[in-house]
């Protein structure tokens, strides 16, 4: 198992890289549609799957791109929602 991480370390990254592009995105563009983000992600894990010559396990790539930018898109939106009633709060006061 560690020497599978220490051989593709590069899926980490990608992972990595594409939660953060994912809330940036969402953060900096609230009004752009996140199932659009979803699926350029989902292509990303099939491009890496054609990259590292492991085509077998592109669903398996697509789903855990897919899961990871759904998680930070929710985060963003989340504190978005909070930021909002926050406002509406401080306005009633």
């Amino acid at each position: 198992m560690a020497f599978y991480f220490l051989l593709y370390w590069h899926f980490l990254l990608m992972v990595m890289v594409i939660m953060i592009v994912a809330g940036i995105i969402t953060f900096l563009f609230p009004k752009f549609p996140s199932i659009v983000v979803l699926i350029i992600s989902g292509v990303m894990g099939f491009v890496y799957s054609i990259c590292i010559d492991f085509k077998d396990a592109s669903l398996f790539f697509i789903g855990i791109n897919c899961v990871v930018s759904l998680i930070s898109i929710l985060l963003i939106r989340y504190l978005l929602f909070l930021k909002r009633k926050a406002e509406e709060m401080e306005k009633e006061v």
